[in-house]
């Protein structure tokens, strides 16, 4: 898999949108994530976790641990290629008061 765009926002530290454009990073070749412990590398690395598979196992209830405390939503949308064909995959999950557990609002494949 070639991963090529990520943008997610409402994930863990990040609450505004961000975008990791894959493609660009790697024109000039090999590329790292880098920063100090507690930057948001790893929440990088759950976002397409989260695209791919809908939940993150190190989060509390897979999915609702991931949100940020001061958002309701949460969104990740990841595109990437295989095989040669390019695929698509968002999702979008929400906190409901007084349920630990995030509920899939929306899931979508292309």
């Amino acid at each position: 898999m070639k991963p090529l765009k990520l943008e997610f926002r409402g994930l863990n530290s990040y609450r505004e949108p961000q975008t990791v454009d894959f493609e660009q990073l790697g024109r000039g070749g090999l590329f790292g994530i880098f920063g100090p412990t507690g930057s948001g590398k790893s929440s990088v690395l759950d976002a397409v976790t989260l695209a791919l598979y809908g939940k993150v196992d190190r989060a509390e209830n897979n999915a609702g641990g991931i949100i940020n405390l001061k958002e309701k939503f949460a969104e990740v949308s990841f595109v990437f290629e295989l095989g040669g064909v390019r695929y698509s995959v968002q999702r979008v999950y929400e906190r409901v008061k007084g349920d630990p557990k995030a509920r899939a609002r929306k899931a979508r494949g292309l």
